[in-house]
C-alpha cells in the first residue's frame, strides 16, 4: 500500500514550511539548517521542542476485500479512516484526525487524501504516522499496516 505524508508548519522563524516524507525520515540535521533552528540546550543534552503542524495524508486501499459502508452495506465495512501518531506504540496512540471516504469507494482506489483541520502539536523528532480503517462499530484495522515515518523539525 503506497502511503505518504506531508506536514507544514510554521517554524519558530515566522516563515512557511514543508516537508514530504514518503516512507522515508528526512535528515533531522538538514532540517534544522535549512529552518535556521538550533536545538536548544540545558545541561548539555537537547531539549525537545514543540511545534503546530498541519499534517496531510495520502494513501490507497482496495475496497474488494472490505467494502464501503452504504445504504445497504452496514456491518464489516469501512465507515472511515483514521490517522495516528503511534511512535510511542499502538497501546499509547494518539488519534490526529479522521478521513471520510473518498467518492465511489469501489476496487482499489489511489490516492485517498485526508488533512488535519487544525494544527497539531509535534514534538520535535521522529514520529510513526498511521491510518486504519474503521468499521461502524469502532473495530480497526491494524495500525501497523499502513505506516511511515516522518522527522518533525
Amino acid at each position: 500500500m503506497a502511503f505518504m505524508v506531508l506536514v507544514s508548519a510554521l517554524p519558530a522563524s515566522a516563515t512557511q514550511a514543508s516537508q514530504d516524507v514518503q516512507g522515508t525520515p528526512a535528515s533531522p540535521a538538514r532540517d534544522s539548517a535549512a529552518n535556521g533552528a538550533q536545538p536548544s540546550t540545558q545541561g548539555g543534552q537537547s531539549a525537545a521542542t514543540h511545534g503546530l503542524h498541519f499534517v496531510t495524508v495520502k494513501f490507497d486501499y482496495d475496497f474488494t476485500g472490505t467494502p464501503a459502508c452504504s445504504a445497504t452495506v452496514k456491518t464489516a465495512c469501512v465507515a472511515a479512516f483514521v490517522a495516528y501518531d503511534i511512535s510511542a506504540g499502538v497501546k499509547h496512540r494518539t488519534k490526529l484526525f479522521e478521513i471520510p471516504l473518498p467518492p465511489k469507494p469501489i476496487g482499489l482506489v489511489r490516492g485517498i487524501t485526508g488533512k488535519s483541520p487544525a494544527k497539531l502539536d509535534f514534538e520535535s523528532g521522529k514520529h510513526l504516522i498511521s491510518v486504519v480503517a474503521r468499521e461502524p462499530d469502532g473495530k480497526e484495522s491494524k495500525h501497523r499496516v499502513c505506516t511511515t515515518w516522518i522527522d518533525i523539525p
